[in-house]
């Protein structure tokens, strides 16, 4: 009899079978799979590259209408004319403007913003003269902060926080991972000039001669060089006010023959202003132990944010800015001021990368456990080998051709966790029904045999979900920037699985597995009927098979079935009490992803334009007050007059630049997800009614 031609799989397992190169291909696999977990980068979210910035324009004074007309429309007719541009949004405030303009996915982020910019300088003309030039400010993923740090105190002001917080930013600086940082909320240093109208005409000074004496003193400039003893030195005006002091003693005219100083005719204050249009404050809740420790359950308090440098890991990123931050807690931070850490993404995505490996250990055990009551606990050991080394050779594609480890990329391997095993078992159990009927035959011959008889149907199934997967490539926009982990990693493991069933499965097989005794007249097209789970396959199968009309009433049957799953999408949008109302029996709802139970939430004011900032801050606290009585509540950040620290979602919803005294914003930390007993949405959910109440 003539040996079979063999195909791709045959190829492989021939080659592999009794080849020592096989064991270290398996070291390799592994090794490459542990220096891809302990490098590849690890964040949140996936990276999406899409040029984008925000355009704000000021004319002090203009209301929202004036604005609409003088500056945002004239400047979405310019931004329009660049060839690039996806789409413009835009809103208009009392002496703000704000455009946000995305360009298309693909374009180059450096060449746009440089495009939009020489656009709107070139066309300024079009803009009301005197409008000052607009700002121009990226939008970047990777500005996003990964950290965030709240210092809050009840013994010292926003003020003297801010000042603290500055001093705390210059040291993290310095980490060769971090990029964008800032401190949000607390007042900065302002020098007051309050002028008396009285002295002022005492002395018969103007209000022009006190401004242009400030300008003209408050500089500094080159005077150039002198020589001496061989040296060259640089000559310096230093004009600059660096204090109160030297202010007062500015001169800005004379009277009777005497010099006026600025401090005959003005009170002069350094320090914080003492009208607030921004306030930012910490408040602990039930689930911190510091909860009911200050009088004041609200601190001032301000934030230190932290983004890190494009494709750096954010694990490594933020447990360097943490162990900086307990150097600073030591040498800078005084006493009576909490640090808090309200934001840290580097540990959730290394607890997401965590959580993944222990699903993949929980889904090694079940594999093992139903291989073993099937086949034995041999063949159930080079299946549970396969598992790992095909995620390792995943992996091991993320870290060499970019993807990083992030909530999509876990998702595609839990994605494809259950069907990654099928080659190896199907290979398994087929070379295992071949040791079975093997009596001194040549055993690698039947390892060869049985890999090559099964290499066909597993290639077509394989490919076939690698194909459904890979199909996603064609998304286009920040969809499919945000899918593309999912993408990428779904066809690479299914391809990685295929390789190593007919590599490594045929080789273990091969040693572990003894043959059977099953004589050499054994025909393998017949199948063995002794087993209990064939007879019972066969008595449910048999009268389909014999039995006609009864066959097309099953065929029927599941027609019907799959038409009422598809439409079960569909039926979650008649529902009886309205669109709000809860779904109708046996409809399922569609999202985009599945909800998934967070540890922070966000809690979002907005009232009328003219309400002042004191009403909106009354309305924050008593939302806080109603934050205060939940249990698993670690703290909340409260911001009014501005937007708090931007996160992903707001990143793309455009909210970094709320401001205003009508805006509030409240970010709400929980206590960690593994430490209670309810989703954030369920939280959520029961937090709705009763910030309703305050509403109404």
């Amino acid at each position: 009899m003539s040996k079979p031609r063999l195909n791709p799989a045959g190829l492989l397992a021939s080659f592999f079978v009794q080849s020592k190169i096989t064991s270290l291909f398996v070291l390799g696999c592994l090794l490459l799979g542990i220096v891809a977990i302990a490098y590849t980068p690890r964040e949140e979210n996936p990276q999406i590259i899409v040029p984008g910035a925000h355009v704000i324009v000021t004319l002090p004074g203009a209301s929202p209408r004036e604005i609409e007309h003088l500056l945002v429309q004239p400047l979405e007719n310019i931004v329009k004319q660049i060839t690039g541009v996806d789409h413009v949004v835009s809103s208009s405030m009392n002496s703000v403007g704000i455009l946000m303009v995305q360009f298309e996915v693909g374009e180059d982020k450096q060449l746009s913003l440089v495009k939009l910019y020489d656009q709107i300088l070139g066309q300024r003309d079009k803009l009301p003269a005197g409008t000052p030039m607009p700002l121009i400010k990226s939008i970047d993923v990777d500005t996003v902060p990964i950290v965030t740090v709240t210092l809050a105190s009840q013994t010292y002001n926003d003020y003297q926080l801010k000042r603290v917080a500055d001093r705390v930013l210059e040291g993290l600086r310095s980490l060769k991972t971090v990029s964008d940082t800032a401190v949000r909320g607390g007042r900065d240093r302002e020098i007051t000039i309050e002028i008396d109208p009285g002295k002022v005409k005492a002395f018969s000074v103007s209000l022009d001669q006190v401004r242009q004496a400030l300008v003209t003193a408050n500089l500094s400039a080159p005077l150039g060089t002198k020589v001496t003893h061989n040296t060259l030195s640089q000559v310096m005006f230093k004009g600059e006010f660096s204090s109160a002091d030297e202010l007062k003693k500015l001169i800005i005219g004379t009277h009777r023959q005497r010099p006026v100083y600025l401090a005959d005719i003005a009170t002069i204050v350094d320090g914080p202003t003492t009208e607030r249009d921004t306030l930012s404050r910490l408040a602990f809740g039930q689930a911190d132990p510091r909860f009911d420790q200050y009088a004041d359950p609200e601190l001032a308090a301000v934030t230190i944010t932290v983004a890190k440098i494009t494709g750096s890991n954010a694990v490594f990123m933020a447990d360097e800015v943490l162990e900086r931050l307990e150097i600073m807690k030591r040498t800078i931070i005084p006493a009576g001021i909490e640090v808090v850490v309200t934001r840290n993404d580097g540990k959730k995505a290394n607890d997401a990368v965590n959580l993944l490996i222990e699903n993949l250990g929980i889904a090694l055990i079940s594999v093992f456990v139903i291989t073993v009551f099937f086949l034995g606990w041999k063949e159930a050991s080079i299946v549970g080998l396969a598992v790992p080394l095909i995620l390792a050779l995943t992996l091991g594609a993320d870290y060499l051709f970019g993807p990083t480890i992030n909530r999509v990329t876990l998702f595609a391997l839990i994605l494809a966790l259950g069907m990654l095993v099928d080659g190896a078992i199907v290979v398994v159990e087929n070379i295992h029904r071949h040791y079975a009927s093997l009596n001194g035959g040549d055993k690698a011959q039947a390892t060869i045999l049985a890999t090559n008889e099964i290499g066909n149907p597993t290639n077509l199934a394989t490919f076939a979900v690698m194909l459904v997967f890979a199909s996603q490539f064609i998304l286009s926009g920040m969809v499919g920037q945000y899918f593309y982990p999912l993408a990428f990693n779904v066809p690479i493991a299914m391809f990685a699985s295929v390789i190593i069933a007919y590599v490594v499965t045929p080789w273990a097989c091969f040693r572990w597995i003894k043959t059977g005794n099953g004589g050499e007249n054994v025909d393998m097209n017949e199948y063995d009927t002794s087993s209990r789970l064939t007879r019972i396959y066969e008595r449910i199968l048999k009268p389909l098979i014999d039995n006609r009309p009864l066959r097309l009433q099953v065929f029927a049957l599941i027609i019907v079935a799959i038409g009422l799953a598809v439409l079960q999408p569909a039926w979650q949008f008649l529902r009886p009490s309205g669109i709000s109302g809860p779904q109708s029996f046996l409809g399922v709802e569609l999202a985009m992803l599945p909800k998934d139970s967070k540890n922070t939430f966000n809690i979002t004011i907005d009232m009328p334009e003219n309400t002042a900032v004191e009403v909106t801050d009354q309305v924050a606290r008593e939302v806080g007050t109603v934050l205060r009585d939940q249990l698993y509540i670690t703290n909340y950040q409260t911001w009014i007059g501005q937007s708090g620290v931007i996160d992903f979602n707001g990143l793309l919803r455009g909210a970094a630049n709320k401001r205003g005294p009508h805006v509030g914003e409240i970010r709400v930390n929980l206590s960690d997800k593994s430490d209670r007993s309810i989703t954030s949405i369920t939280i959520v959910r029961e937090l709705r009614p009763l910030l309703t109440l305050i509403q109404d």
